[in-house]
């Protein structure tokens, strides 16, 4: 499984400065609406949002894989962005979380859906995955790490 159709470059985001849970995904909203605009920031925001209370997408390890279904959405979305300082994000292992792979569903995803937090979880669970994109300086380089998981 290829990530390349999930993500572009203009949907990575290196060194957001926002320092809680809600205003990450208030970025990460607006990277979505910004990229397709028949999603409104509202209706992204309040789906993660809603997801997040049902509990955290927070994995450990620095990382959380916030995600939601959008009837209005026609394709996966992906959105990368990478915090400048890490936030509590009530992780499973309490850590403070500083790299966010967001993704959107259609209504009717299931399967694809599941198979793609796994491998998202999967990916992040090696170290070396995480300092690579830790230290990335552009979105370049991220989208090239991102599209080989």
């Amino acid at each position: 499984m290829k990530f390349n159709h999930l993500i572009k470059i203009n949907q990575i985001q290196l060194n957001n400065t926002a320092r809680s849970k809600k205003k990450v995904l208030e970025s990460i909203s607006h990277i979505v609406s910004d990229n397709y605009p028949e999603l409104s920031t509202n209706k992204v925001f309040e789906t993660l949002i809603n997801r997040e209370r049902l509990g955290s997408t927070g994995i450990g390890h620095g990382v959380a894989l916030p995600h939601g279904r959008i009837s209005e959405c026609t394709e996966t979305i992906g959105i990368f962005i990478s915090l400048s300082t890490g936030v509590d994000y009530d992780a499973i292992d309490k850590e403070p979380v500083k790299l966010l792979f967001a993704l959107l569903v259609p209504d009717h995803s299931t399967e694809e859906h599941l198979q793609i937090l796994a491998k998202l979880a999967e990916f992040f669970r090696n170290e070396e995955n995480r300092k690579i994109l830790n230290n990335a300086t552009s979105p370049e380089s991220v989208y090239n790490t991102l599209i080989n998981i």
